[in-house]
């Protein structure tokens, strides 16, 4: 396999000192017309998503855009050590987007999968490179065009300083993502109807490409010692969907990653890089560990996943500790585990018998222990209000996907109505 080296190079070519450790956070957002439709994605006769992405880039700070292949944008912070400041990012931002939202009668809904619409109903970005996609995911699964155009999470990258540490946090995230995705789950709805229990977007992400997506421990990628290595391996094996030009245009190849990358020598790098986004698992390398098992969160709370995760993640002792424990897990924990996080229940068994409830209150209390670690060790404002309020109040009263549908019920409203007009996002417990 002779590019797998050169894959493992680009993800370890970005290590870096414990005190110079940088965490970058993606959150992405559904828009809607006036009369509560999708906003188009390609320009037209009305207001696009592309027109509301030209407009969110002019005069932009050091963050960054970008539109989802059904018209979702994405706003992508500037790496920062600290939360707080990319916090302050994001708030730079709402200011930005409640204008120009306010400006062109913009509605938004701050869910994980659209409620309303089909993907059949939603037109796809005009671009070779998601079209070369859909075509893909449509021949292994059902839901790859859900995936696409209907849903949003929050992801978070976050640097490594070494090979070692690299493979001690992806195989703690790998194991724990299950967990993650049923805590921050917030996608109540779905084709006009309330989803009762169903971990909506855990369960489209699941069922869009087997080959290329799931978790690292569904492809054998489950050594502590040999991640990074095995992930590699894996990467180059794959079979590769498209291949950038020195223009950086996608245009299709046949043919496996190795064999992409080895085609031009002269864009080594970039293929590299570029097979690195062909996978879709939720916890994946680029020139960091991405993690991506979570649903966007209500609006207010965007950072409060990348918190709970960076208090694990990046702190040494809860990473020892985690690692102690998931050494006990066999392949039966780790298969129910993913089956259970399908369904929302904190009374359903996890890993060793111990309740899903028990586990999500564990590693609670281990992340935000690790915030306060985190806090002496950087020399900032400890990040625990980004997290502890909406945690408790999901630790209390369950999933945001469970608590929005009972508020609902109650509301007596039509499902439009109730999602746009009744200030939903403000209905967190405090």
């Amino acid at each position: 396999m002779p590019s797998a080296k050169k894959i493992k190079n680009i993800i370890l070519s970005n290590c870096v000192p414990e005190h110079e450790r940088k965490i970058g956070v993606e959150i992405e957002g559904l828009y809607y017309t006036n009369n509560k439709k999708r906003l188009p994605v390609n320009k037209g006769s009305s207001f696009s998503a592309k027109e509301l992405l030209d407009k969110i880039q002019l005069n932009g700070k050091a963050f960054s855009y970008s539109l989802e292949p059904g018209g979702q944008l994405e706003w992508a912070s500037l790496p920062s050590i600290d939360l707080w400041e990319i916090q302050s990012q994001y708030d730079q931002h709402m200011i930005k987007e409640e204008k120009i939202c306010k400006e062109h009668n913009i509605n938004r809904l701050f869910l994980s999968v659209d409620p309303f619409f089909s993907p059949d109903e939603i037109k796809l970005i005009d671009s070779l490179k998601y079209e070369l996609m859909h075509n893909e995911f449509i021949k292994h699964a059902k839901y790859g065009p859900w995936m696409m155009r209907n849903t949003t999470s929050v992801q978070l990258n976050i640097d490594f300083t070494s090979e070692k540490e690299a493979n001690e946090m992806a195989y703690v995230a790998d194991a724990i993502q299950p967990l993650l995705s049923i805590l921050f789950s917030n996608a109540p709805f779905i084709k006009n109807e309330p989803v009762g229990n169903a971990n909506m977007r855990w369960k489209i992400w699941s069922n869009t490409d087997p080959h290329r997506c799931g978790s690292l421990f569904e492809h054998n990628i489950n050594s502590l010692n040999s991640i990074v290595d095995d992930y590699a391996d894996w990467v180059n094996d794959l079979q590769a969907i498209f291949k950038y030009d020195s223009l950086g245009n996608a245009n299709f190849f046949n043919g496996t990653m190795d064999e992409m990358i080895l085609s031009d020598e002269s864009l080594n790098d970039l293929h590299v890089l570029s097979a690195l986004h062909q996978s879709f698992t939720n916890v994946r390398f680029k020139t960091v560990l991405e993690i991506r098992s979570s649903d966007r969160p209500p609006r207010g709370f965007e950072l409060a996943p990348a918190a709970f995760i960076a208090g694990l993640l990046t702190d040494k002792n809860n990473r020892k500790t985690l690692i102690e424990m998931i050494s006990d897990w066999t392949d039966l924990d780790y298969n129910k585990l993913y089956q259970t996080a399908n369904e929302l229940s904190f009374s359903a068994k996890g890993p060793g018998g111990i309740k899903i409830g028990d586990w999500l209150s564990l590693l609670s209390k281990l992340s935000l222990e690790g915030l306060d670690r985190r806090s002496t060790l950087y020399s900032i404002k400890n990040e625990r209000p980004l997290l502890e309020t909406l945690l408790n109040d999901i630790l209390m009263n369950g999933p945001m996907t469970l608590q929005v549908q009972k508020n609902y019920m109650k509301s007596g409203l039509p499902l439009d109505s109730f999602l746009f007009e009744s200030g939903l996002d403000s209905k967190i417990n405090t």
